[in-house]
């Protein structure tokens, strides 16, 4: 029981931090401040590595939790792509020498 506890908690932890990059990166983008999407880009692949651990771990060893759908796999690829997403929004313009 309390293993199935863990899984569902860490998939629906990860499922708020990407609502709440969401969130933020939508909030720096509109104030134009696009240097900071690198932060939570950076954060966002150290919530796709825990939840690739968690997956390893309970795919591997066998905890009793029945797994009915692939939502893991679909918050690890959300979690990825907004990655590359904020990576690419994340850089700021050169500056012009004049």
């Amino acid at each position: 029981m309390l293993a199935s506890i863990i899984y569902w908690g860490i998939i629906f932890v990860c499922i708020a931090w990407g609502l709440l990059s969401i969130w933020f990166s939508i909030f720096y983008l509109s104030r134009k401040e696009n240097g900071n999407l690198w932060a939570f880009a950076f954060f966002n692949v150290i919530a796709a590595i825990v939840l690739a651990i968690s997956l390893v771990i309970y795919r591997t060893w066998g905890f009793g939790v029945t797994q009915y759908s692939s939502l893991i796999y679909l918050v690890l690829a959300i979690l990825l792509g907004l990655t590359v997403i904020q990576a690419i929004l994340g850089r700021e313009p050169k500056a012009k020498t004049a």
